[in-house]
């Protein structure tokens, strides 16, 4: 059977993997590795190893085993890392897939002769535990690595025959990008191993001490390569639970809690990554129009906004006149805005979803009773429970959004629109028979859904049990 990736032994044997107590995934990577660098043939090790990670990820702490030549390559930008780029966060992503390119790129091109030799001397470190000449080894793979990716790189900048020949072989301008993040991650390597192994992989909180960490080896970066010293913060800010406490590093070096000090820091790039995300959040929105949102990118969008806003604000003195101050609100003002707008067809798309009909003849103004006459339409109860879903999600929030007062006139209003449509639906269900009638309880169930997502359950119990007793009625 083929064990290829994407075959279907392969896909079983993945899931299989993937479910193993994380003890267990962590003594057969162990072995699978020692076996791999000892040069074992016949085992589909990528496969199996990429396997096992949602396992190894679930046990928590470093992972277990001998990592092989291209492993610890990447350790010192293995923070970096990422699964998909995220245009909205900091330029500063490797992407998991570049990695083999450039492995390749610096095999076959750019080391031929010297790289067999450097990993061959760290797989004889690494197998007999001899920790100071693997350290050793280490170090001169990457200071070698990312000396021959930056001549590389640079050789490819000033002549468009070797860049389309790069491109190719790397696969686009993002792999080459990726190729430079690598190389300058790697020329403070020794830095980043450092944070690496110190470092714990899960930071709740910053704390003085951490802070006092990663500054003495920012600082001891700095001092090694001024233009490459940033990849430290962010290799730390990207173990932080909460991201933006990185900038009480900034703090710390600036001397002074305010943008200004730290924009002047060296550690601005810190702040950008931050308000970019902010802006690019607004932007995103600001072309959609209204009523045609994906509701729940956009809820997603407006809390990852008011967090970073938050964050943002408490980590550091913003002051209103300042390029950070106007731009924080710039990005504020756009996005209220898209949100007031989006938010102002919410009451029309829940009387889509509860529909009401003339009675009598008083023209339009004359009074409106729920129409039962036909089911729930699905297609519009989705998008009444989504925007109701954005509505209590956004709310709590508004304040550092600038929509508080939006937020509360459109809460007001659904919650006027529902009373009166489920103290007619009780008449209703009291009243009609047959096909009206079991339309009638469908939306009973329809507006206890509604009721359930804008707060405690007590009120669609009330309302249900309201439509039992209507329904039981004689008329």
């Amino acid at each position: 059977m083929d064990s290829k990736p994407g075959s279907a032994l392969a896909e079983r044997l993945s899931n299989l993997l993937s479910r193993l107590a994380p003890a267990t995934a962590k003594k057969l990577a162990t072995g699978l590795e020692r076996e791999k660098l000892q040069g074992t043939d016949g085992l589909p090790y990528g496969l199996i190893l990429t396997s096992l990670r949602p396992a190894l990820e679930r046990g928590g702490g470093p992972r277990p085993g001998m990592p092989d030549p291209l492993r610890q390559f990447c350790l010192p930008f293995e923070d970096l890392l990422v699964n998909a780029r995220d245009a909205t966060r900091h330029t500063r992503q490797i992407a998991r897939t570049s990695i083999d390119p450039v492995w390749f790129w610096l095999t076959t091109e750019l080391l031929p002769d010297t790289l067999p030799d450097i990993t061959g001397r760290l797989v004889e470190h690494t197998l007999s535990g001899d920790r100071i000449a693997h350290g050793g080894a280490l170090a001169i793979l990457h200071a070698t690595c990312s000396a021959a990716l930056l001549s590389g790189l640079d050789a490819a900048r000033r002549d468009v025959a070797q860049r389309r020949k790069l491109e190719r072989l790397l696969g686009g301008d993002a792999m080459i990008e990726d190729a430079r993040f690598m190389a300058e991650a790697l020329a403070v390597a020794p830095f980043m191993m450092e944070l690496h192994n110190e470092l714990p992989r899960r930071i709740d909180d910053f704390d003085d001490g951490l802070v006092a960490k990663v500054s003495e080896l920012y600082e001891d970066a700095r001092d090694a390569s001024p233009e490459c010293a940033i990849y430290v913060p962010l290799a730390a800010m990207n173990r932080l639970t909460s991201p933006w406490q990185i900038l009480r590093l900034a703090r710390k070096l600036s001397g002074f809690g305010n943008d200004a000090a730290v924009s002047r820091s060296g550690l601005a790039a810190l702040g950008e990554i931050f308000l970019r995300e902010m802006e690019a959040i607004a932007a995103g929105f600001e072309t959609k129009r209204p009523g045609k949102a994906d509701l729940e990118r956009m809820r997603a969008g407006v809390l990852r906004f008011a967090e970073i806003s938050q964050g943002f604000v408490h980590e550091i003195d913003i002051r209103r006149i300042s390029d950070w101050g106007h731009r924080i609100l710039a990005s504020r003002a756009r996005l209220s805005a898209t949100i007031t707008e989006e938010m102002s067809r919410f009451e029309q798309d829940i009387a889509k979803a509860l529909p009401l009909h003339q009675i009598g003849v008083y023209g339009k103004n004359g009074p409106r009773r729920p129409d039962a006459t036909q089911a729930p339409n699905a297609e519009r109860v989705a998008r009444a429970q989504a925007c109701l879903q954005f509505l209590t999600g956004v709310c709590p929030v508004s304040e550092s959004i600038g929509v508080q007062a939006h937020c509360k006139t459109i809460t007001q209003q659904v919650e006027t629109y529902l009373v009166a449509y489920e103290d007619g639906l009780i008449e209703e269900i009291r009243r009609a028979r047959d096909k009206e009638r079991a339309n009638a309880l469908a939306y009973l169930e329809v507006v206890a859904d509604f009721r359930e997502t804008l707060g405690p359950d007590a009120a669609a119990a009330t309302l249900r049990r309201r439509g039992k007793v209507a329904a039981q009625a004689v008329s």
